[in-house]
């Protein structure tokens, strides 16, 4: 039972039934002297006030867990980065604001090369944690306006807003190509991995999210056809 669920349950109950005991006290037919009235609003009074904590409470505790569920949907698990909805979501944004600053936007999408190998040798814990060490490579590279998030299994996205124009990605993808190029030191193992990277640009008078995401997911391929 979670915090919320327990003032529901415990604190309110328990509120009401005091409230029904003054209730029937003050207007049973025995006499009550003046002290006894007074210690029986004062009880009143009290649990109003335990009534009213309650329901503020609830709805704090309910404010924050829905802030915690809406951040964790935007997160991915494993690696603590954006993830597939994120990185459309800022794409989006950075589009919006593309429109009235005429300032360009970029897009770069990043996969593993041989992922499947290290999991196959290695195990899918040390796959894992190189995911996340790759992952943090990758956003200690970038500018902190930039967005890096999971895009899904070994691929990353980066989004990278208010550019001055396309050459500027190309600077996003080549630090990118350079954060991959010490090994990697997991679990006694020192892993040599590469990524295929694929980037465009767009702006937001004349491009949306999909197209971008989609010029950049084709751009990768090809770059992995010539491997």
């Amino acid at each position: 039972m979670n915090a919320r669920r327990t003032l529901f349950f415990v604190a309110v109950p328990s509120a009401l039934v005091v409230l029904l005991l003054c209730g029937w006290a003050l207007l049973g037919q025995q006499p009550l002297s003046t002290s006894a009235r007074w210690l029986l609003g004062i009880a009143a009074v009290c649990v109003s006030g335990l009534l009213l904590c309650s329901s503020i409470g609830m709805l704090w505790i309910g404010g924050r867990q829905e802030a915690e569920l809406a951040l964790a949907a935007r997160k991915d698990p494993l690696t603590g980065l954006g993830n597939r909805f994120q990185a459309e979501s800022r794409l989006e944004a950075a589009l919006e604001r593309s429109r009235t600053s005429g300032r360009a936007v970029g897009v770069v999408f990043c996969d593993l090369n041989d992922f499947k190998v290290v999991n196959d040798v290695y195990g899918h814990t040390v796959g894992d944690r190189l995911l996340s060490a790759v992952g943090a490579r990758f956003a200690d590279s970038v500018r902190p306006t930039d967005t890096v998030a999971r895009y899904g299994g070994d691929e990353f996205v980066v989004v990278c807003p208010e550019l001055r124009n396309g050459d500027d990605v190309q600077l996003v993808a080549e630090r990118l190509e350079i954060a991959m190029e010490r090994p990697f030191v997991i679990g006694g193992h020192s892993l040599t991995t590469k990524a295929s990277i694929g980037f465009t640009v767009g702006y937001g008078i004349r491009n949306h999210a999909e197209e971008l995401l989609s010029r950049a997911d084709a751009e990768m391929y090809r770059m992995k056809t010539q491997l």
